[in-house]
């Protein structure tokens, strides 16, 4: 006869929902200038390791381990994000983020073959005017060339000397730039405000103190689903956390059921 295991589980089961905010940290690690909401997230995941020394029992030929000591603790967090805005972009790429306001009549002298394109600067929202250097004729928008959002193809058939260099006059569309690598030792606070759904939506908070992100190890440009932006970070000892029995590295919150 089995009397079976009747000890009490007061474990929960847990599936995370919510936001992921960012804030930029100043020299004292403080956030600044408010969190952002980084958007649809797949998967954040902390991964913790330790580097530790150990001194090999030479005594009593046990071949074990007679002390061993943990040298350093590493906390690694990985997001992965289903959608992204140009200042995230931004931070993936160590980079920064430029509004550059509407521009008309723009100008660009560039040199133009037959059969092939030409780039200018910016986004192109519409093209006043095409003609070769010296010139006064006007090249025939459909007829001499075609205009793309970046670019500017010239037919084969069009009415110019390979070579030539072209006068465009165009307007420019609004952007956010992002120029990316700029930056360097990038450090953010990372907050997760979310819930269990698998115990009826109760509140979770998780803080990371002070993560120092890694560029992005990519960055899709084309895919046939929504793409993946990876980003990586470190934890690092926060200077702005004092107190005896504080984590100086991350906490987690998690709502007491009633």
């Amino acid at each position: 006869m089995s009397l079976g295991f009747n000890a009490p589980d007061t474990t929960v089961g847990y599936i995370g929902n919510g936001g992921i905010l960012f804030g930029l940290l100043d020299a004292n690690d403080l956030p600044v200038n408010g969190f952002f909401n980084v958007g649809q997230l797949s998967s954040v995941v902390l991964a913790l390791s330790s580097d530790k020394v150990e001194m090999q029992d030479m005594v009593y030929g046990t071949l074990g381990v007679a002390k061993s000591k943990i040298i350093k603790n590493t906390a690694e967090v990985t997001l992965n994000l289903k959608s992204i805005a140009p200042e995230i972009a931004a931070l993936a790429l160590n980079g920064a983020v430029i509004d550059d306001i509407a521009e008309t009549g723009a100008t660009a002298k560039v040199k133009a073959y037959r059969g092939r394109s030409v780039i200018v600067n910016g986004v192109i929202a519409a093209v006043t005017s095409i003609k070769v250097s010296g010139e006064d004729t006007i090249l025939l928008p459909g007829v001499d060339y075609v205009v793309s959002n970046g670019s500017i193809y010239f037919h084969a058939t069009a009415s110019i000397v390979d070579g030539d260099t072209v006068d465009v006059i165009y307007d420019k569309a609004a952007v956010k730039r992002i120029e990316g690598m700029t930056n360097s030792g990038v450090n953010v606070m990372v907050i997760f405000d979310g819930i269990n759904i698998a115990e009826n939506d109760s509140p979770v908070k998780v803080t990371y103190y002070k993560v120092a992100l890694s560029p992005a190890a990519q960055r899709q440009l084309l895919s046939s689903d929504y793409a993946d932006q990876e980003i990586k970070g470190t934890l690092q000892v926060s200077k702005a956390v004092t107190g005896s029995g504080l984590s100086k590295m991350f906490k987690e919150e998690h709502v007491v059921a009633e």
